[in-house]
This record gives structure tokens, C-alpha cells and sequence, in this order.
């Protein structure tokens, strides 16, 4: 930017003729009076030095001079000034012009530099969407290819338990172990395959109203299953109304939330399940008596293959229960929450999960796939 004056400065020569001028003028304008009053007055009427004489020499020959003198010196400093003034700004002109220069250069290069950032996060993005997909369609692609072989296991593993009686104890045992480990690598596999369904965008709900006491006490019957000894308080509101959900769907997310809680809490410690209506809809709760969630992996938790501490210690599982029921109930309408603690007890503090599902009289939406 350029501050322009509102007109050109006076040359330095206009300057000094006024310095000039301001004697010369009053100086010339002086001998003019006496000499047109000498020959008004005594050289054509042969008149005597009056007292007229005199006043009117001193107004026109004195007065006015010097009238005209301080008038011309005034506006001889008025244009000094004026050419100081603006010769300063044409100073700052010259400095505003480099720093403005400057700065666009300056601007110009971060400019550049933002757009190659742009590009090259536009280029990492891009490429990191083609290594998702790609991880995305090999687990699909192996998990499917993993399907047919446990299939053919489990049902060579159901044929064998027929005539378990005749076999040994220690293989009835190892039946019994082989039996349950592939069970859990089926679940396993179809958790993987929803997951990505879910991820794609093709899982598909099938929404309506849902009885969920019945969905709640399967949840118990398999988690005592898997520990017999493990109690399990399931309180379910007398007149709860059906949830607005995927029935299948629903069970897969309690069961996930109830195994969770039987994993990380000990086995002489209860597992409370309540399910009752609340001003967001119906919520179904699970809470143990576990180590608790630590605040700052709260806001972890519902990530996929996250796991407490992320430790070799941890307590088994993939991290894929709690990232999958969030997903999962979300597509639904609904939402998880974690609290903890939740007991005054610095060992075990517990924590409860918290799902919230649409009553089914709202029907907020129609059947459609996850996204």
C-alpha cells in the first residue's frame, strides 16, 4: 500500500522565491507609496509636508509594507512545513512499500507452503482410504475363507460329542476345551465380518419392537455357561415397553457388554443387569465389580482392538466387543456410556456400561444398513 499526499510538495526553488519576495515586495511597495504621495502632494500641488502628508505616508509606505511582509513570511513557513510533511510521508511511503513487499513475499512463500501441506495430507489421505479399503476386504476375504474350515470342525466336533461317553477322561476334556475354543474363534470371525459390514456401510438392520427381558436372561443363561459359578442379578422393570431395534442385534451388543464385565471382574463378585425406561428411551445397564475404567481411557474404550492398559496382562479378548456394540446401538438410535467408579472400593471400583435404545411406539426410523 502507498499513502499518496493530497498534492505534490512545493519545489525547494518556489520556497526560497518567497523567502525572497517577502523583502523585496514590502521593500518596492514602500518606495511606490512615497513616491506617489511626494507627487500627489508636493511635487503637482506645490503642497508643504502636512500632517496628512505624513499619516498617509506612514499607512501606505509602513503599515501596509509590513503587513505584506509578515503575511508573505507566514505562508513561506506554511509552505516549509507543508514540504516537510510531505517529504515524510513519502519516506514512510518508500518504508511501507518495502515492508508491504515483505510481507506479501512472505505470504506468497507460506502460501505455497500450505498448498504442498494440502496436497500432500490430500495424497496421504488418499492413500491412506486405499489401505483401509484393503484391510478391510482382506479380513472380510479371510474371515470368509476361515468360515468354511470351522464349519466343517465344529460339525466333526458335534459328531465326536455324540460318543463323548465312550472316550477318556482327558479327552473328553480336551473334546470338551477344542469344542469351546472353536466356538469362540466362530465368534470371533463373524464379530470380524460384522465389523466390516459395519465399517462398509453394509450391515443391514432389521428394526421393530423388541421384548427385551427375554434377550437379557439368554445373556445371563450364556455368560453362567462359560462360569458356572458366577452370579449374575438380572432386575428388569415390570412394565418395561418393547425397544425400537434389530432383535439379533441387541442380544450380540448385551451379550458383549455382560462378557466384558464377567472378563474384567472377579469370579466371587456379582454382575448386575438392569433394564428400565427412562426419559431418553428404554436403558439397559451392566455393572461389575471389575478394577474399573480409568478416566483417561474413557473416551478410549469404544475404539476398535482397544483394550484396558493394552498390556500383555490385560484380561483376554480383541477389543472388538465394546467397539462394536458402540457402533451397533448407534445405528439403532441409541447410545453407550461408560461410569466408574461406581462402589467405594479403592481395589475393585467397577464400572457400568450403560446402553439407551428408542422405545418401539417412537419408530424413529426405517430399516436400513449401518453407514
Amino acid at each position: 500500500m502507498r499513502v499518496q499526499p493530497v498534492n505534490q510538495p512545493p519545489p525547494a526553488s518556489a520556497i526560497r522565491l518567497v523567502g525572497t519576495v517577502r523583502w523585496l515586495l514590502p521593500l518596492a511597495l514602500a518606495v511606490l507609496a512615497v513616491v506617489i504621495e511626494w507627487g500627489e502632494h508636493v511635487a503637482t500641488k506645490e503642497e508643504t509636508m502636512t500632517p496628512a502628508f505624513f499619516g498617509e505616508v506612514f499607512l501606505f509606505a509602513v503599515v501596509g509594507p509590513v503587513a505584506v511582509a509578515i503575511t508573505l513570511r507566514w505562508v513561506a513557513r506554511i509552505l516549509d512545513g507543508y514540504r516537510t510533511t510531505a517529504m515524510s510521508l513519502e519516506t514512510m511511503n518508500r518504508s511501507l512499500e518495502g515492508m508491504v513487499a515483505e510481507r506479501t513475499g512472505h505470504l506468497e512463500a507460506a502460501t505455497r507452503q500450505l498448498a504442498d501441506a494440502n496436497a500432500e495430507l490430500a495424497r496421504a489421505n488418499a492413500e491412506l482410504r486405499q489401505l483401509d479399503r484393503m484391510k478391510s476386504e482382506f479380513v472380510s476375504l479371510v474371515s470368509h475363507q476361515l468360515r468354511a474350515p470351522l464349519t466343517n470342525i465344529n460339525g466333526a466336533l458335534e459328531i465326536v460329542a455324540q460318543d463323548a461317553d465312550r472316550l477318556p477322561a482327558s479327552s473328553q476334556r480336551t473334546l470338551q476345551i477344542l469344542t469351546l475354543e472353536s466356538q469362540r474363534l466362530s465368534h470371533l470371525i463373524q464379530t470380524i465380518l460384522d465389523v466390516s459390514r459395519i465399517e462398509a456401510g453394509r450391515l443391514t438392520l432389521r428394526l421393530g419392537p423388541v421384548a427385551l427381558e427375554p434377550i437379557l436372561a439368554r445373556a445371563c443363561a450364556a455368560a453362567r455357561e462359560g462360569d458356572p459359578e458366577r452370579r449374575l442379578e438380572l432386575d428388569v422393570q415390570a412394565t418395561l415397553p418393547p425397544a425400537w431395534a434389530d432383535e439379533v442385534l441387541v442380544e450380540e451388543v448385551v451379550r458383549n457388554l455382560v462378557e466384558n464385565a464377567v472378563h474384567y471382574s472377579a469370579t466371587g463378585t456379582p454382575v448386575t443387569i438392569t433394564a428400565q425406561a427412562v426419559e431418553a428411551g428404554i436403558e439397559i445397564a451392566v455393572a461389575d465389580h471389575g478394577p474399573g475404567v480409568p478416566p483417561d481411557e474413557q473416551s478410549q474404550i469404544f475404539r476398535s482392538f482397544y483394550r484396558l492398559g493394552e498390556t500383555d496382562s490385560a484380561a483376554k479378548g480383541y477389543g472388538l466387543g465394546l467397539y462394536f456394540a458402540d457402533k451397533l446401538v448407534r445405528a439403532q438410535g441409541g447410545t453407550v456410556t461408560v461410569a466408574s467408579p461406581i462402589w467405594d472400593d479403592l481395589t475393585e471400583p467397577g464400572a457400568r456400561f450403560a446402553l439407551t435404545l428408542p422405545v418401539a411406539a417412537e419408530e424413529p426410523d426405517e430399516p436400513g444398513a449401518v453407514s
